[in-house]
C-alpha cells in the first residue's frame, strides 16, 4: 500500500486485519508442535501445577520427551473463553504463538500470578501439558507467548484455531484497541525489532523501537467510506499528532511505516510525500458494522 495525496491534502491509507483485543505484558512458556490437534479447535487451559504430589491434584505426563509426571490442579484458571486473539509471532528469531486474553481473562491471570508467585503453571493444549513455567511475578497485561519447536506455518495454524472460538464475539462487542505507527523495513536494521508482517503472508520485517504515533495522537476515530465506497475507519489526529505525521513523512519519503494494532502489524504503507492535514483512513476487508466497532475500540481509553 502507499501513502499518497492530491492537491496538497494527503491522507494515509492502510489495510489492517480487524482485531479486538487488550493487554500487553509477555509471559513466556514452551511448547512443542508434536501431539497438537491437527483439526478442529485446540482446547486451551492453564492450571496451577506442581512437580511434587499434591493431595487432590491429578498426576499427568509432563512436557518434553522425558514426560516427567506433574500434578495439576482440578481448578481451571484459563480456558479458550479467556482468549481474545491468538496470532503467529517471532521471539528471538524463533516462531511462536502469542495469545491475548480477554479483559476478564487478563484480570484472572493477574490475580492468579499475584497469589502464586514462586509456584508453577501448566499450559495445556488438547489435554496435553506442553509447558510448566514458573510464576516469577504478578503479570498484568495478560499476554501469553507460546514458544516451541515448530515452523511459522504451524504457529499460524495454531493461532487461527485458538482465535476462531472468539470470532463471533469479536464482531459483536467493541474492545479497547491499541494503535501505533512506527517506521519499518523489510531489511534488517540494527536495534529494530523483528516481527511478523501483515497476514496472510506474515513476511518478517523490522520495526523501529520509537513510536511515531499512538492513540494519544488521535482525537477522533469514526466509521467512514473510502473513495471507492467501501467501509473504512476515518481518523483525525490532534494538532500535535498532525505535526508529528507531517515531520515524519517529510523526513522519510520513500521509506515504510508499520500500522500496528494491539502489537500486531496490520499493514506497511510506503511514504510517498509529506502528509499535512492530520487525517487518515484505515482500509480493510470488513463490514460497515465492523468499521464502527474498530473505531470505537481505538477511541476506548
Amino acid at each position: 500500500m502507499t501513502i499518497c495525496g492530491q492537491h496538497g491534502k494527503r491522507r494515509l491509507h492502510f489495510h489492517p486485519v480487524l482485531v479486538f483485543t487488550v493487554l500487553a505484558v509477555i509471559f513466556t512458556t514452551a511448547l512443542t508442535a508434536a501431539g497438537l490437534s491437527q483439526t478442529g479447535k485446540p482446547k486451551f487451559e492453564a492450571r496451577l501445577a506442581s512437580h511434587e504430589k499434591v493431595e487432590g491434584w491429578q498426576s499427568v505426563p509432563g512436557p518434553g520427551p522425558e514426560k516427567a509426571p506433574v500434578w495439576i490442579s482440578p481448578e481451571v484458571a484459563l480456558t479458550n473463553r479467556d482468549v481474545s486473539r491468538a496470532y503467529a509471532g517471532i521471539h528471538e528469531s524463533k516462531p511462536c504463538v502469542k495469545v491475548k486474553l480477554t479483559e476478564d481473562g487478563a484480570l484472572k491471570f493477574a490475580r492468579l500470578t499475584k497469589s502464586h508467585v514462586g509456584e508453577f503453571l501448566a499450559v495445556i493444549l488438547d489435554g496435553r501439558v506442553t509447558a510448566v513455567p514458573k510464576i516469577k511475578e504478578k503479570i498484568t497485561g495478560g499476554e501469553v507467548m507460546i514458544l516451541g519447536n515448530f515452523t511459522e506455518k504451524e504457529t499460524r495454524s495454531i493461532a487461527l484455531a485458538l482465535s476462531s472460538l472468539q470470532t463471533e464475539k469479536l464482531t459483536i462487542e467493541p474492545r479497547k484497541i491499541n494503535f501505533e505507527l512506527r517506521l519499518a523495513s523489510y531489511q534488517k536494521v540494527e536495534g529494530w525489532e523483528r516481527v511478523p508482517g501483515p497476514e496472510p503472508q506474515n513476511i518478517p520485517l523490522w520495526i523501529s523501537p520509537e513510536v511515531a504515533l499512538s492513540k494519544r495522537d488521535i482525537t477522533r476515530a469514526y466509521a467512514d467510506r473510502s473513495s471507492e465506497g467501501k467501509p473504512c475507519v476515518g481518523i483525525i489526529l490532534t494538532e500535535d499528532g498532525g505535526l508529528k505525521l507531517a515531520r515524519l513523512t517529510k523526513s522519510h519519503i520513500g521509506e515504510s511505516v508499520a500500522i500496528i494494532l494491539d502489537g500486531r502489524v496490520s499493514s506497511i504503507p510506503k511514504i510517498m510525500g509529506e502528509i499535512t492535514g492530520g487525517r487518515a483512513q484505515i482500509h480493510g476487508i470488513f463490514t460497515e458494522e465492523e468499521a464502527g466497532l474498530l473505531a470505537k475500540g481505538i477511541m476506548m481509553k
